[in-house]
């Protein structure tokens, strides 16, 4: 998802282009989402969460054609632009199937692994991607994190089991439902809460490792170890938050805490140079960015327990919703940098986004209890 990003220079220099224009395979990744998020969910009602599944992991290997990019820029951005649908269709389709697969009081574990093995990809990723570059070439290195999607979607296919979904109420059109589901309070609160810290992330991701080689003279193999501590505490805060959302019923703490800490910590990752604090404060970023992500899953499905469809269309707003600040903000960082001289300026607007997700946990409604949430659901307002 975000490997371009520690081999960044790489491919400037390989095509010989600007900052705001590589930038694009960062935001490409999520400007995708803003106008197919929506109708691919639909898509769940017809052909099942299996299919969808199965979809997004095929989708998910278009970088296994990397190794063809040779001098054409735009055949990459478009391999990147088709592995950016896999989320659209893995998202919409997990909650429906933990929710049969899971009682309710284990839905934030299963949560808390389906994130965890997202961040162990990224985690991964960004650990080799530089050095494996450096050895073999960074098309061949895309080209195999492609095949591992492919091999995933296979084994799917093969072993994976689901049952089809549908609408609570088949009198009300799949139209009137998704514009219900996108008015929701809570469904805006869900998807701004992410969009802020999934936005400094992703801008941190993709120009912190280039802003350390440039700036403090740092090697691209070291940059991405930054990164790879990065993601490494968010495997951490990923345990972490899932064995402490199974202990109690509240989830607006997991928004707000780790809200308030990402944007102190996104600024503090810019000034401080190549040191054991600036460790400390990229682990406290990664930390706080994807702390919160089991809880924030788990509200719909406790709001609606009864109705995984509208949980589905939920999970939908997330990428579209917050494609639209994280299409923007890589290349909005480079065209800054190209501006100023200085990516500082353009990362330090996403690191203010940070405290978005503090402030929607603050709004955030409380979910029902176990006991009351199926009484509850039928009850609950859209507004």
């Amino acid at each position: 998802m975000l490997a371009t990003g520690p081999i960044t220079p790489l491919i400037i220099d390989y095509y010989g282009i600007n900052n705001s224009t590589v930038s694009l395979l960062t935001s490409i990744f999520f400007l995708v989402h803003i106008p197919f998020a929506i109708p691919i969910s639909m898509l769940i009602g017809r052909i099942g969460p299996k299919m969808m599944i199965f979809l997004g992991g095929v989708t998910g290997s278009a970088p296994l054609l990397s190794f063809l990019v040779m001098d054409s820029f735009p055949l990459l951005l478009a391999l990147r632009a088709v592995h950016s649908m896999s989320i659209l269709f893995l998202l919409p389709s997990v909650g429906p199937l933990f929710m049969q697969w899971f009682p309710p009081k284990e839905l934030p574990l299963v949560n808390g692994a389906f994130i965890l093995s997202f961040s162990l990809g990224i985690t991964t990723s960004t650990f080799l991607v530089a050095p494996l570059s450096e050895a073999i070439g960074w098309e061949m290195v895309l080209s195999g994190f492609g095949g591992a999607s492919l091999l995933c979607a296979l084994a799917w296919l093969s072993l994976g089991k689901a049952q089809r979904i549908h609408k609570n109420d088949e009198t009300i059109s799949l139209i009137a439902l998704v514009w219900n589901v996108l008015r929701a309070r809570t469904t805006l609160l869900v998807a701004v809460a992410d969009t802020g810290p999934l936005t400094l992330l992703t801008a941190s991701l993709a120009w912190l490792p280039t802003l350390y080689h440039e700036v403090h003279e740092i090697s691209l193999t070291k940059a991405g170890t930054y990164m790879g501590v990065l993601s490494l505490a968010g495997l951490v805060a990923l345990v972490l938050a899932t064995l402490l959302t199974m202990q109690t019923r509240k989830r607006r703490p997991f928004l707000i805490i780790p809200g308030i800490l990402a944007g102190f910590a996104g600024f503090t990752v810019l000034v401080l140079p190549d040191s054991a604090a600036l460790y400390i404060a990229v682990a406290i970023l990664g930390f706080a960015c994807w702390f919160y992500i089991p809880a924030l899953f788990t509200i719909p499905m406790e709001m609606y327990p009864n109705d995984p469809y509208r949980v589905s269309l939920i999970y939908a707003t997330i990428p579209m919703i917050g494609g639209i600040f994280t299409s923007v903000a890589p290349p909005t960082v480079g065209a800054i940098a190209d501006l100023t001289g200085s990516l500082v300026p353009g990362l330090a607007v996403c690191a203010v986004l940070g405290w978005a997700l503090a402030i929607a946990g603050v709004f955030m409604p409380t979910t029902p209890t176990t006991g009351s949430a199926r009484e509850t659901t039928s009850k609950l307002s859209p507004d």
